[in-house]
C-alpha cells in the first residue's frame, strides 16, 4: 500500500482517486470546493466523454447518471463561410464510440461525498507551494490535477511542445433548455441525436452537445470559440448569463441562420449556467521541484493543457489517469523520483497525449489539404465520415493520414471500395 496524496477534484483528479482507492491504497484528496459550493458555482466547462472514457467511469462504479443523460450519437458539422453559407456538411455516426456530457458541477459534487463513503480522506483546502510541500512530506507520491490552478507554475512551460504564447480564442459557453433543442432528432438534416460542430472561416466555432445537469435534465450545452478582435468576439463584455444568450442568438442569425431558429424559446437551465474566458494552452514539463528538494508530478490540465475546440480536455485527463495508475502498480521499488515521473510522462506523451495536442492545434488552423481531402469525402460517402467522427474518441487514430495526403488518399479509397 501507497500513501498517495493528490491535489485537485477534477476529472484527472478523481479518476485516479478512485482508481488507487479501490487497488487498496492509502489516498488522500485535496480540493477547495464543498458540494455545496460546487452545485452553487458556475459551470466549469462543458466537457463530453467519448464511450473509452465512460467506460473507466464505469469500471470505477461513477457512472450514477448513465440512464438519464442523453447520448450524444454523431456529429452535424457545417463549414461556413463568414457570411454564413455551409460549403460543406459531414455526418457521421459515433456508433460504439457514442459518449455523454454531465455537467461537472453535479458529477464531482456527487463523487466528492462518494470519495468519502468508500473510505478515501478528503480535506478541502486551496493547497498553495506551503501546503504542497507539507502533502509531499506525508505521502509516498503527490499528484497535482489543478487543472489552470496557481500552483501550475510550479511546472515549468515545455516550450519545445507548446505551440501558443496567446489564447488563440476567446471562450464562451452556456447550458440552455427548450422545446426545439432537446430530444433524439433537434437537427433535420441527420436521422440521430448530434454533437453539432460549426466552423466559420476567419471568424470562429461554435458546438452544440446534448447535456444533462442537475438543474433540468436533459438540454444542450453551447460552446462558443472566438478569434479575438473578430466579428464573433462579443461575449467577453456580458454582464451575466442573460446578457450572453442574447449575444449567443444573435451569432447564430449572423453565422448559421439555418440554425438560429433553434434558440427562439431557450432559456438557461440556472443563473450560474454560463462561462466565459481565454487561456492560452500549454504543455509544461511534469516533475515540480520545491524548495525541499521533493518532487511532486503534474497532471492531466495542469501539464497538457489544450484549446476545448477537439472535445479532448477530460477525455485526455482520464486516459493520463489511467495511465499512472498502471504505471504506480508497476513501480515495485515505490521509488517515485524525478527520473519515474519524466519517463512516465513522456511515455503517455508519446502513445497518446503528442496527438491529442496537434489535434486540438490543427482544429484552430484552416485545415490543410490532406484533412480536406477526408472532409470532401466524407460529405459524400457515409462510411468515410462515421470512422472520421470515430477519431475523435483516441487522437492517434487520425494518424498518419491527417498529416499526409497519400495516407488521407488512402484512408479514402479503402473505406469506399
Amino acid at each position: 500500500m501507497k500513501r498517495i496524496g493528490i491535489v485537485g477534484g477534477g476529472q484527472g483528479g478523481f479518476h485516479l482517486a478512485f482508481g488507487l482507492l479501490n487497488r487498496g491504497h492509502d489516498v488522500t484528496l485535496y480540493t477547495d470546493r464543498t458540494p455545496e459550493q460546487l452545485i452553487g458555482g458556475k459551470i466549469p466547462s462543458t466537457a463530453f466523454l467519448f464511450n473509452e472514457t465512460l467506460n473507466w467511469e464505469r469500471r470505477l462504479g461513477l457512472n450514477f447518471w448513465e440512464d438519464e443523460a442523453p447520448v450524444g450519437e454523431g456529429m452535424l458539422v457545417d463549414f461556413r463561410e463568414p457570411s454564413g453559407k455551409s460549403v460543406l456538411t459531414v455526418r457521421g455516426r459515433l456508433h460504439g464510440k457514442s459518449g455523454q456530457a454531465i455537467d461537472q458541477r453535479t458529477k464531482f459534487a456527487r463523487w466528492t461525498t462518494e470519495f468519502e463513503r468508500r473510505g478515501g480522506t478528503l480535506i478541502y483546502q486551496a493547497v498553495d507551494l506551503t501546503n504542497l510541500e507539507e502533502i509531499a512530506g506525508a505521502n509516498d507520491l503527490t499528484l497535482v490535477a489543478s487543472g489552470k490552478g496557481a500552483i501550475n507554475a510550479l511546472f515549468e512551460r515545455d516550450v519545445r511542445r507548446s505551440t501558443h504564447e496567446t489564447p488563440p480564442r476567446h471562450l464562451a459557453a452556456l447550458l440552455l433548455k427548450g422545446p426545439k433543442i432537446v430530444g433524439e432528432r433537434p437537427w433535420a438534416k441527420v436521422n440521430f441525436r448530434p454533437l453539432r460542430f460549426n466552423f466559420v472561416f476567419g471568424v470562429g466555432e461554435f458546438f452544440s452537445l446534448p447535456f444533462y445537469t442537475q438543474a433540468a435534465g436533459e438540454c444542450r450545452s453551447f460552446l462558443f470559440e472566438a478569434r479575438p478582435g473578430g466579428e464573433m468576439d462579443r461575449f467577453q463584455s456580458a454582464a451575466d448569463g442573460q446578457e450572453m444568450l442574447e449575444i449567443a442568438r444573435a451569432v447564430l442569425w449572423d453565422f448559421a441562420p439555418d440554425d438560429a431558429a433553434l434558440l427562439d424559446d431557450v432559456q438557461l437551465t440556472d443563473p450560474n449556467a454560463w462561462l466565459k474566458g481565454a487561456f492560452t494552452p500549454t504543455v509544461r514539463h511534469p516533475v515540480g521541484r520545491l524548495a525541499s528538494g521533493r518532487v511532486v508530478m503534474g497532471v492531466g490540465d495542469t501539464v497538457c493543457l489544450n484549446d476545448p475546440i477537439a472535445g479532448q480536455g477530460a477525455n485526455n485527463a482520464s486516459r493520463m489517469a489511467a495511465h499512472l495508475i498502471r504505471e504506480i502498480e508497476a513501480n515495485e521499488a515505490s521509488l517515485f523520483d524525478a527520473a519515474w515521473m519524466q519517463r512516465t510522462f513522456d511515455d503517455f506523451w508519446n502513445a497518446s497525449a503528442s496527438f491529442t495536442t496537434a489535434f486540438s492545434n490543427a482544429l484552430l488552423e484552416p485545415p490543410g489539404e490532406a484533412i480536406m481531402h477526408v472532409l470532401r469525402s466524407a460529405a459524400n460517402h457515409p462510411v468515410v465520415a462515421d470512422d472520421f467522427v470515430g477519431c475523435f474518441e483516441r487522437p492517434s487514430e487520425f494518424w498518419p493520414w491527417i498529416a499526409d495526403l497519400s495516407e488521407a488518399q488512402r484512408f479514402v479509397t479503402e473505406r469506399v471500395a
